[in-house]
């Protein structure tokens, strides 16, 4: 029986909007990649999913405060964020390590948020970003790449969009 590696919880967490640093250890969502269903007939109505076609990917980020890391955060253009959170894992030997783990979007604001503000509370943003590009890197090798403008979805080494583009 194989051994995986048991993941323990995110040590920590950065933000970098347009490769400044505007967020600590906040709570973040990436972006949930959804291929498009299709109904096909086969004994029946069938729901297949395209792979070529996706459901928008968005991104959103919980940020603490109004400073100007979250004015930054708040500009109404197509940007690259960074995520970079490392991860404690267990070996089979018992042995523990950190392993770094990167996220990188190309994304535009969906909203400006409302700012709630309570006396004696810390005032709490949620930003949602509309997600071009998404691309993600654990212990330095790449886990998935979606650039929906380039037309690649490409999941644990495997290219899912090649054999259509080489036909166009």
């Amino acid at each position: 029986m194989a051994f995986l590696n048991i993941n323990g919880p995110i040590a920590a967490d950065t933000v970098y909007s347009e490769n400044v640093l505007v967020a600590k250890d906040v709570e973040f969502t990436l972006p949930e990649v959804a291929p498009v269903a299709v109904d096909v007939e086969a004994m029946g109505t069938m729901s297949v999913p395209l792979w070529a076609r996706l459901d928008d990917m968005e991104v959103t980020v919980t940020k603490i405060g109004l400073d100007m890391g979250l004015g930054s955060m708040l500009t109404p253009t197509l940007k690259p964020i960074e995520f970079r959170f490392p991860q404690e894992v267990i070996d089979a030997n018992g042995d523990t390590k950190i392993v770094p783990c990167k996220a990188f979007i190309k994304g535009m604001n969906k909203t400006v948020p409302g700012i709630g503000i309570t006396p004696g509370e810390t005032s709490s943003n949620d930003l949602t970003y509309m997600v071009t590009r998404y691309q993600l890197f654990v212990d330095g090798k790449e886990m998935i790449l979606v650039d929906r403008l380039a037309s690649i979805v490409r999941i644990n080494g495997k290219d899912y969009t090649s054999g259509i583009q080489s036909m166009l």
